[in-house]
């Protein structure tokens, strides 16, 4: 870095690879947001490619929707999953995993908040994808069988536990910014 108090953009995106498994240190704001920037763009660029290089999405939903059936519900998900997994988008993701949750680590440690919830704010994305797509068979595999009185309760329970799984993944993004944006916890006494 060229001057001790200011960071540039490059030097962020520098620092955040060159400690992608340093998780004791601090990261300040400027470091953090910087890195965020880089990952936001690589996100953009990489869906882009996917876009222009990868056929258009296969998934089919039927108009009547009283006539779903749990094949068409499997379908579904089965194109969702296959579609998203083997992209430049996911590849990126997985890339800079690591880096952002240690950055991630490092910030919140600066600003004084627990490093354990910057683990649980990073892994609920992925633990709510695979709970989604597990409930999402389940509600396919009732389908097939028949809503009745007796199951229509247990898919209106996925129903619930998909809407909480998103509001929970609003919340973690929520709690992620305003420990962001937070200043650095002061060590003097007050």
């Amino acid at each position: 870095m060229t001057d001790t108090n200011r960071i540039t953009f490059v030097d962020a995106v520098r620092d955040g690879f060159r400690r992608w498994l340093d998780t004791t240190n601090t990261a300040s704001r400027p470091d953090f947001w910087y890195w965020f920037l880089f990952t936001a763009l690589m996100s953009v660029v990489a869906s882009t490619a996917d876009s222009v290089l990868l056929p258009p999405s296969a998934v089919v939903i039927p108009e009547d929707l009283d006539t779903f059936t749990g094949n068409q519900i499997r379908g579904i998900l089965d194109t969702t999953l296959n579609e998203s997994i083997w992209t430049l988008a996911t590849l990126v993701t997985a890339w800079l995993f690591i880096p952002t949750l240690t950055v991630t680590i490092r910030r919140f440690r600066e600003t004084g908040s627990s490093v354990i919830l910057a683990w649980a704010i990073h892994l609920i994305g992925p633990f709510s994808a695979y709970v989604l797509f597990s409930l999402g068979y389940a509600a396919a595999d009732m389908v097939d069988a028949g809503v009745t009185d007796a199951n229509a309760g247990s898919l209106l329970l996925i129903a619930v536990s998909m809407l909480a799984l998103a509001l929970a993944n609003l919340a973690a993004l929520i709690i992620w910014i305003v420990v962001a944006v937070r200043p650095a916890k002061s060590t003097e006494p007050r």
